[in-house]
């Protein structure tokens, strides 16, 4: 008996201290301690200032664009914030499949498997914590929120959110640039031109980042120290495995950024924009989900408003607008944001507290 009690405890060991790293390795700070440091705070001046700035050089009457929003239809209103929910659990069902190419089972005490509901209350987390603290750090938090719930690898689940993101930016910059020739022709604006340049900008990035990951494995090994070359190799593994069945990841992914064009499209119908071109619609709903990608401020605060404002008074000048002048484009970011956006944050500060995911 004494012979077989250290054979059947080494092997135990080793696996005991590679998961107190990994919580180690994965341990956020409360999201209150987040909001409350000084670049969050400067992150949330930099977007107001944004918006202040959009105002003043846009010469929107504040009071007529809120006379246009206490006049939208409030049954659409409603069923475009529907529509924008509807989209977690179908980004749940495409992160389902993404975790299942890299072989995270995700299961909790028990041995239940996580399902998609609750894969959706994770990821409306992490999309809350984008809402409130810069850098995309929600991303991060949503791998944590795996990590606490399922146990499952930290860091291959932080390369799986890559490869979603990944996915993202590529579907989100063709299904632009085919807008924007159905929209402008040839005729590109030239504002409209710089922001196809960031889009595509950001693909060339994430697509060289993507091929170069395994060849640069032994230089960023020699950089890394010993102890977090297997965390890497996790994070490898997570980012470049997720990629199999592609084509019903693509199709979930289009099935999302439908979910946010439809959202938009009603709002515009509940200001009475029933005229507007559909190609432009797209566009705007995708440009100003490009915006939210940048780190500088929470969710892209007021770099989205922005877009979804200058774009409609492009399209407006260019004739695929009627009816939209610059109070109406305004009245168009204000209500879209407030659901894609402030709304989040409302919800979140509900769903937070009470949720046992977190």
């Amino acid at each position: 008996m004494t012979t077989h009690a250290p054979t059947e405890e080494a092997p135990e060991e080793p696996a005991r201290i590679i998961e107190v790293e990994e919580v180690d390795t994965s341990g956020a700070p409360s999201l209150g301690k987040r909001f409350f440091n000084f670049r969050t705070l400067l992150s949330f001046g930099l977007g107001f200032a944004i918006l202040a700035f959009l105002f003043t050089r846009v010469q929107v009457d504040v009071g007529a664009i809120l006379d246009r929003v206490r006049q939208a239809n409030p049954w659409l209103l409603a069923l475009a914030l529907i529509a924008f929910y509807a989209t977690f659990p179908v980004r749940a069902l495409r992160w389902r499949r993404l975790l299942d190419n890299v072989e995270l089972t995700t299961h909790e005490e028990g041995r239940r498997r996580l399902g998609i509901p609750a894969l959706s209350e994770i990821m409306f987390l992490a999309w809350f914590a984008n809402c409130i603290v810069p850098a995309k750090l929600g991303d991060v938090y949503r791998a944590y929120l795996l990590k606490v719930n399922a146990g499952v690898s930290f860091s291959t689940t932080v390369g799986t959110i890559l490869a979603e993101r990944i996915i993202d930016v590529v579907v989100l910059f063709l299904l632009m640039l085919a807008a924007t020739g159905l929209s402008f022709g040839r005729a590109v604006p030239p504002e409209v031109l710089v922001l196809m340049q960031v889009g595509l900008g950001l693909v060339v990035l994430v697509v060289i980042g993507l091929v170069s990951m395994r060849r640069l494995r032994p230089l960023i090994e020699r950089v890394l120290p010993q102890r977090f070359h297997e965390q890497y190799a996790r994070f490898e593994h997570g980012t470049l495995g997720s990629f199999r069945g592609l084509p019903v990841i693509v199709a979930w992914t289009g099935l999302a950024w439908a979910g946010e064009v439809l959202r938009l499209y009603l709002v515009t119908l509940s200001l009475g924009l029933g005229g507007i071109a559909q190609s432009v619609i797209v566009f705007v709903a995708l440009a100003s989900a490009l915006m939210t990608t940048l780190p500088l401020t929470p969710a892209g605060l007021g770099f989205a408003e922005g877009a979804i404002v200058g774009i409609f008074v492009l399209a407006k000048n260019a004739g695929l607008a009627p009816g939209v002048d610059d109070h109406t484009a305004a009245s168009i970011a204000l209500l879209d944001r407030g659901i894609s956006y402030w709304s989040l944050i409302a919800l979140g500060l509900i769903v937070y507290p009470l949720s046992r995911r977190k």
